[in-house]
């Protein structure tokens, strides 16, 4: 900024003396007066008049003689045509005037600025055809940032700018030019007055776009390009111009991406592919849901694409999820998240801040108002818990989330060490990743355990810019209980945090070796740091982990200290403390992935940031929080309306309800998260509940069940993400002992205790806690009440009555309807439940309960039940899944059936075409697995349709322990490499269809049939058997067009190693780490000496195993090993001809 000023200067000052000196050469003379210089030159002037004459008489006699020439000469176009309004717009931006001079002189900075009004500027530049969506995203944008955010945010629409700025602009390439031009002039100089400024341009040329990119990196402004993306043949159906239907009509031409050229963004910051709803796939099912019902109508085809006009809202939630995945992108970027002051808060929420009570605040109690000092106060909290347990209302703790799914396919964590985890582990590490557990960053190193097991809190640093290192003070420390400088420094200026359960990874001794091995291989190259990936049982990375310590697993301290009890039978403490690994691992997360589980509740999981969203979009000036792992009755309605009401008591205008279901692990009696979150959902549809003040969010931590030192954990958890206060009652996470002999069937712990403590634990945050009495149903007016005072004890069993768990488990085995009024509620009700009272529970939601107590013991029902979050792979759309074991065993081992058109099951091996006769060396693949997993998942060649499966040994799910797979792993269909017959080489193929090894950039979802181009092949001998693996790429990856061998692959490299040699180790070495000692394991062996074969090598063996497979399916080639092979309903007709590609 300094240069530019002085430049800026220096041209004033070098301007100022020119015109100085030009002045002084004019100063004026007095009448008369005449140098005598001039008087001289008189006579020269009158010489050089009359030259002049002579010289334009000549050239006049020059020019007609031309003409005469030129009258039968063929006329010569002009070397220089005659310059359009566009080229003259060109040369004037070219060549500013020479007395223009640019101000650079800030009378206020930037900075300054950003501090007066609370934001800081950026220009969104989106781009896409007509259609995709951008005007749609851009409005929602614009609405959530100015209305929801109270930011100062400015939307540029291309057609808008028309009708004003660009006005004088036609349609022809020069004038599209300047109207980005003008666009991103406009919109730099918005950003650097702190708006955030939308941009909505088609911009078909990446070289215009480039240039707006390169002014605002001249002028030190951000600027990001947004890709929004979607097909042609989505946007045709769209149309909301009706632009493609007219050029189909032949009405209007030059639309981009039709007959004018569209060149998509080579590297985009942000991409919202809205015809996928970005990702959320509740949203885009219900928008299939829609197109479906508008094509299966009587409405006219070409109707059918105004599906946007019959399902807006539909529309409006898919646009919404495409919105959360840009702010998601903006605030993690930290476009929006400046740090700088924001819009002041509502006026309530500012007295909470400045008027600090002297002393804490009391529990609510029900019937009596909290004093107006008795607010939480969210900036006294921050300070006093170091910014850990009280976020400002309008704030949330910091996100690790890394958004983009490009980096989790990338070789910056394909290429690390994958260690396994469990479900309530990726649990764990969701609740870590999105901020619930905030300040932890990781899961706990030993000093951060030890201190949680002994303190229920641990020491945080809030100098270390919120990584807290696991509890263990600033930097990547590993834990030394010797070092007592760094301890005491910790002890004199830590902040100690409420961390009231362990939150650990357990390892397996075969993982802490593979840790080990690569910290002493990093340590040898001379690397800083290490990473680890952490992988889920669906095989796919949910995080990496950085510099990871690995220390012993005391169980029985754990279990001691955390339940103050010995129960071996305690369902946490078998599950995921005794069955845990011998080794925990600690660290801090680099990164955390979005954890979808994708089992149709995905909806409900919102991070914090997401849940502040809609806090802020019902306008709440507080918030409070209802933790629930139970069907919600009016037992629960009158809990939370009653807590409502003491805030609106308390003079707040409009506190808002957070339900907030538990959806980590529970035990398997429980009822399970998809029974809860429906019924939890019709409680709202039917008005139980108002929606107006109520947000339904699962929460995602597990249950550990350890009573009044996990209720603090629920409370703090919801403190963290903007709860003001939470409600409490008795028996909070209350369980007995699994040996009733040992406490005589009571609860382990006091009912009262859970709420006491939690009024007395240090560090909440300035929680406010909302307590209620037992209430019961009144059978006078069908209410929830509590016990009157003075009511006789006769009186009231005959007027009231208790609805207990139990007696709801027993109504629902009944098969019991709702009562038809309180008249029908038989007098013997304690003792024949025979109907369920009026309004204890909403029809639908009864019949959701009544439908699960009925069925819940089947065995296909606990099978599919999902008792809690638990991820499934991402699958292609002509699949569908089903459970093959119960839930809660070791790994996901479901089957995923592949489908046609029709919905119709067909396998995968026998029924889906090899490919198309005639399209050389095109065949079709079948993905078992995706890129960036490591789940060995396969085709079952012995179950009926043969769905595809992880594999197991000895009973646990396998993986592929080398590490993630950096290609799409799939079979070639109707191939088999033949085990009775001997191939050139004296060896009997494995058994199995052909391996197929797609190496594009894309992960291709598991069970998805795609079109590959195949490069080449290379042969293993697995076992003294054949096992060809057959290498390909998608026809439609970006690079498909330029790769056609192995050859070509040679150019494809990563950390200097060519694709092909990557393959081939890859193949050399993924079982070592599946053994004792990697390094001295033994390495798979090839054929041909491990040298790849080309294309056309590569399709005789296509060619040869679909012949062994037309055999085998003839039965000309049946063996012991195939005896059980299930091999289609189809006939061998069809396979006639084995050379004959099918269609």
């Amino acid at each position: 900024m300094a240069s530019r000023r002085q430049d800026a200067q220096a041209l004033r000052s070098k301007s100022t003396t020119a015109v100085a000196a030009a002045a002084a050469q004019r100063e004026p003379r007095t009448r008369g007066e005449q140098p005598a210089e001039e008087a001289s030159t008189g006579g020269r002037v009158c010489w050089g008049l009359f030259i002049a004459i002579v010289v334009v008489a000549l050239v006049m006699v020059k020019k007609k003689h031309d003409a005469e020439q030129n009258v039968l000469a063929p006329r010569v176009k002009p070397a220089e045509p005659c310059p359009t309004l566009g080229r003259m717009r060109q040369n004037l931006l070219q060549n500013a005037g020479e007395n223009i001079f640019l101000d650079t002189f800030d009378a206020v900075k930037r900075e300054e600025r950003a501090e007066a009004i609370g934001q800081r500027g950026v220009t969104l530049w989106m781009t896409g055809l007509s259609g995709a969506g951008k005007t749609a995203v851009a409005k929602e944008l614009e609405r959530q940032l100015v209305l929801e955010e109270k930011m100062h945010v400015y939307r540029l629409e291309g057609d808008n700018m028309k009708f004003g700025l660009s006005k004088d602009l036609q349609m022809g390439p020069e004038d599209k030019t300047e109207a980005l031009r003008r666009a991103y002039e406009v919109s730099a100089m918005m950003a650097d007055a702190g708006t955030v400024s939308v941009v909505s341009f088609i911009s078909p040329y990446n070289k215009d776009r480039e240039e707006a990119r390169h002014m605002h990196a001249s002028r030190g402004l951000p600027f990001l390009e947004v890709y929004v993306q979607a097909p042609i043949e989505e946007v045709r159906l769209r149309d909301p111009h009706d632009f493609y239907k007219r050029h189909s009509e032949g009405g209007i031409s030059g639309i981009a991406g039709l007959d004018a050229p569209y060149e998509a963004p080579t590297s985009p910051d942000v991409v919202l592919k809205t015809h996928e709803c970005c990702g959320d796939m509740a949203a885009l099912t219900q928008v299939d849901d829609c197109k479906r019902r508008g094509a299966e109508g009587e409405r006219a085809a070409e109707d059918a694409r105004k599906y946007q006009n019959d399902c807006p809202e539909v529309v409006r939630a898919c646009v919404q999820a495409c919105v959360r995945h840009l702010r998601t992108h903006l605030v993690e970027g930290k476009f929006l998240d400046v740090d700088v002051p924001k819009t002041p808060a509502p006026p309530q929420i500012v007295e909470r801040i400045i008027e600090k009570p002297a002393e804490p605040c009391p529990t609510i109690q029900a019937g009596k108002q909290l004093k107006a000092e008795c607010q939480p106060q969210p900036e006294a909290a921050k300070r006093a818990t170091g910014h850990a347990d009280g976020y400002p209302f309008g704030t949330t703790p910091p996100s690790l989330i890394e958004g983009d799914e490009a980096y989790w396919h990338s070789d910056a964590v394909t290429k690390l060490q994958p260690v396994p985890i469990s479900d309530s582990e990726v649990q764990w590490v969701q609740v870590i990743g999105e901020g619930w557990a905030a300040p932890l960053r990781g899961p706990m190193r030993e000093a951060a355990l030890v201190q949680v097991l002994h303190f229920e809190s641990m020491l945080f640093s809030p100098d270390s810019d919120g990584a807290g290192n696991s509890g263990y003070g600033t930097g990547p420390k590993p834990t030394q209980f010797g070092d007592y400088a760094h301890n005491s420094e910790m002890v004199k200026d830590g902040v100690r945090v409420n961390m009231p359960v362990p939150i650990v990874i357990s390892i397996s001794k075969h993982s802490k070796m593979l840790i080990e091995r690569q910290v002493a291989m990093a340590k040898e190259l001379g690397v800083e740091q290490v990473q680890v990936t952490l992988v889920g049982p669906s095989g796919e990375p949910v995080a990496v982990l950085n510099d990871p310590e690995v220390y012993e697993f005391r169980k029985e301290e754990m279990i001691a200290r955390s339940w103050g009890s010995w129960d071996m039978g305690h369902p946490y403490i078998k599950e995921n403390v005794l069955d845990g690994d011998e080794y925990l691992l600690g660290g801090e997360f680099h990164k955390v992935r979005r954890i979808r589980y994708r089992d149709g509740l995905d909806r409900w999981r919102l991070t914090p940031q997401e849940v502040l969203q809609e806090f802020q979009a019902r306008n709440a000036d507080a918030v409070f929080a209802f933790q629930t792992r139970n069907p919600t009755h009016a037992g629960h309605a009158h809990l939370m309306k009653d807590g409502r009401k003491q805030l609106l008591d308390t003079g707040l205008e409009n506190p808002v309800l957070w339900l907030s279901p538990l959806g980590g692990w529970t035990k398997n009696d429980d009822v399970p998260l998809d029974v809860r979150v429906k019924q939890h959902q019709a409680v709202l549809d039917e008005k139980m509940l108002d929606k107006a003040w109520t947000v339904l969010s699962i929460w995602p931590s597990p249950m550990v069940y350890s009573g009044p030192t996990e209720v603090q954990w629920h409370a703090k958890s919801r403190r963290v993400a903007g709860a003001d206060y939470f409600i409490v009652g008795r028996d909070p996470a209350g369980l007995g002992y699994s040996d009733q002999h040992q406490s005589k069937g009571e609860d382990v712990y006091q009912a009262d205790h859970g709420r006491y403590v939690l009024q007395m634990s240090p560090g909440m945050g300035g929680l406010g806690l909302l307590a209620s009495g037992a209430v019961h149903y009144d059978t006078q007016d069908g209410e929830m009440r509590p016990k009157p005072d003075g009511i006789s004890k006769e009186e009231f069993s005959k007027r009231f009555l208790k609805i207990s768990g139990s007696k709801m488990r027993k109504m629902g085995k009944m098969k019991v309807d709702m009562c038809k009024s309180l008249d029908d509620i038989p007098k013997d009700w304690a003792d024949n439940p025979s109907c369920v009272p009026p309004n204890f529970m909403v029809p639908t939601g009864w019949d959701i309960m009544k439908d699960y107590y009925v069925h819940k013991d089947e065995e296909d029902v606990i099978a599919n039940a999902i008792v809690y979050s638990k991820q499934r792979p991402e699958v292609a759309a002509l699949t569908k899944v089903e459970f093959a074991t119960k839930v809660g065993l070791d790994g996901n081992q479901y089957s995923v059936y592949v489908t046609n058109d029709k919905n119709e099951t067909i396998s995968p091996w026998h029924d889906v075409p090899i490919g198309v006769a005639g399209e050389g060396n095109i065949v079709n693949m079948v993905v078992e697995f995706p890129r960036g997993t490591n789940a060995k998942y396969e085709v079952q060649k012995n179950l009926p349709h043969n769905p595809i499966k992880q594999d197991t040994k000895d009973g646990r799910a396998r993986y592929y322990t080398y590490g993630l797979a950096f290609f799409n792993n799939g079979l070639i269909p109707q191939t088999w490499e033949n085990s009775g017959e001997k191939d050139e080489e004296g060896n009997l193929g494995d058994n199995d269809p052909l391996d197929i090894m797609e190496i594009g950039s894309t992960p291709l979802p598991m069970g998805s049939v795609v079109r590959v181009k195949v490069l080449g092949s290379i042969g293993m001998l697995d076992g003294g058997e054949t096992d060809h693996k057959v290498i390909a790429i998608a026809l439609d990856d970006p690079l498909a067009a330029e790769v056609n061998n192995i050859e070509d692959l040679k150019e494809l490299k990563a950390a200097g190693v060519d694709l092909p040699t990557r393959i081939r180790e890859w193949l050399r070495r993924y079982k070592t780490t599946d053994k004792s000692d990697p390094d001295e394991a033994k390495l798979n062996t090839f054929l041909n000496d491990g040298k790849f074969h080309g294309p056309g090598e590569a399709m005789k063996i296509i060619e040869e195993t679909h012949k062994q497979w037309s055999a085998l399916k003839k039965g000309k080639a049946k063996t012991d090993l195939t005896r059980d092979f299930w091999l289609s309903d189809g006939g061998a007709a069809e396979f006639e001809d084995a050379l004959k590609l099918a269609a």
